[in-house]
């Protein structure tokens, strides 16, 4: 393993470019795009959430009617109860159908801070954890790689990203889990390499928040842990550090835990939901992507409305996915690619040809954005696909250093894979950053002077020989 060059000034001023870019382009988008933060926007990189089921007086007045996640936000600020109708159930009842964690983050801001108009401090949140989370990535990839030039070249391209910035006057949790996994990997790298019981510590409790912000990401953040856990055995005070990291994780995922408990009599995790989402990618009118209309017509609601434990309810659905994958075990297969390639592109691609979904509310966009949005989301997945797999493929000489971003390639799509994707591009989002490392990598393989150290990987030295585990 190579040593760690020092930070440097050259390091610091290109930290502050990094995030000088970041910060600089979210907001004069939320300014010049967003009325300043007052708006969602006039491009959707994410699905809204669903329309809250039932009658409402907002609805007859001709307001916007209110998702999912504007139920879930007024009850825990009025109840302090996570609730709402989710899917098949015949009233609003307490529910863990969804990560509490963006709901819950919204509903505290809501409730403490002291303002008209708490949408626009989130998105400006947003926008700052937009350009925190390209610094990460620049301190990650520099650390990894151990190349200044291609740490920037990966907080460059998180800084500017197009997906990102799009995505940060939208109320989803997209930003917030693609922070939190830029968190992880920059823990993952410090932790993995010299250990500290704080930092330790705090990457358990970000991979239980990751995981709570979207369940989606459990099974990352649980390989995760279990690699950090091997690797703590090759850095001082090992023991500790994996002490540490397991009790920040369980502890960060107990109070959850202990609730659906409470409420359910068994555990859940996250959500009870895990059977409803394989559901949706395997029936017979699965498409790979999102739940249709078909699909809501031919399943059996009514059954389901009597049953009134959430978990037992969704878990009635697990025979009809086990029935539709052993009988129809070559549409399975085509599922499974079809939701593989939604995840990367989104369904709507493949009905429409767009990566993004234009605002329907009036907002008209400027004369700059609606010619280049359709040009530079198509070009920069393409050549973010292109670049990342180019460039994980070559970093092999770095796998050591590099692990966690691998890890994140593979196991965050993976429940998409086995269930479905979304009409855009929300479930990948957070993936994106990994993939620009990657990407970044490959760039600076091709500058020269600077491909040489890293076709040659680490110098070579002996690795050190693991603690003895106490």
């Amino acid at each position: 393993m190579a040593d760690m060059r020092p930070f440097r000034l050259i390091d610091l001023l290109l930290l502050l470019l990094v995030f000088s870019l970041a910060m600089g382009a979210r907001a004069a988008y939320l300014v010049t795009c967003a009325d300043n933060g007052l708006s969602e926007g006039p491009i959707r990189v994410q699905d809204r959430r669903p329309d809250a089921p039932g009658p409402f007086e907002e609805g007859a007045r001709g307001l916007p009617r209110p998702t999912e996640l504007d139920v879930l936000i007024e009850q825990v600020q009025k109840n302090g109860q996570f609730r709402c109708q989710p899917p098949f159930a015949a009233e609003m009842e307490p529910t863990a159908h969804v990560s509490p964690g963006y709901a819950y983050c919204l509903a505290l801001l809501g409730r403490y801070l002291p303002v008209p108009n708490t949408d626009q401090v989130v998105r400006w949140i947003q926008a700052v954890l937009g350009a925190i989370s390209a610094v990460l990535y620049f301190l990650f990839a520099r650390r990894a790689f151990r190349s200044l030039t291609v740490g920037t070249l990966a907080g460059v391209l998180t800084a500017l990203h197009p997906f990102w910035i799009l995505a940060t006057p939208g109320l989803e949790d997209g930003i917030l889990a693609s922070f939190l996994l830029a968190v992880v990997l920059f823990l993952s790298g410090q932790a993995g390499e010299k250990g500290g019981a704080l930092t330790s510590l705090l990457l358990g409790v970000s991979l239980a928040g990751l995981a709570l912000v979207r369940a989606t990401l459990l099974p990352f953040s649980f390989v995760a842990l279990v690699w950090f856990l091997l690797r703590s055995q090759t850095v001082p005070r090992g023991w500790l550090c994996a002490l540490l990291s397991f009790l920040g994780f369980a502890i960060g995922l107990s109070s959850w835990t202990v609730r659906n408990y409470q409420i359910y009599q068994e555990p859940v995790p996250i959500v009870s939901s895990v059977y409803l989402h394989l559901w949706i990618g395997n029936n017979p009118q699965a498409t790979g992507g999102p739940a249709t209309p078909a699909m809501w017509k031919h399943a059996p609601a009514a059954e389901l409305r009597e049953i009134t434990n959430q978990p037992a309810r969704y878990a009635r659905l697990a025979r009809p996915v086990v029935e539709e994958i052993t009988t129809q075990p070559a549409q399975t297969i085509r599922r499974r690619l079809m939701a593989g390639l939604m995840f990367l592109f989104g369904e709507r691609f493949f009905s429409d040809g767009r990566l993004a979904e234009v605002s329907t509310s009036g907002e008209e966009l400027p004369a700059w954005l609606q010619a280049s949005y359709p040009i530079a989301l198509p070009a920069t997945l393409l050549g973010l696909l292109g670049l990342a797999l180019l460039g994980w493929r070559w970093s092999w000489p770095w796998h050591w250093e590099s692990i966690p971003a691998a890890l994140a390639v593979m196991w965050l799509p993976l429940p998409y894979l086995l269930s479905h994707a979304e009409a855009l591009s929300g479930p990948r989002l957070p993936l994106d950053g990994p993939l620009l490392c990657f990407a970044a990598y490959a760039l600076g393989c091709l500058v020269p002077g600077v491909a040489g150290p890293l076709f040659a990987g680490p110098v070579s030295q002996p690795e050190p020989e693991p603690e003895a585990v106490i």
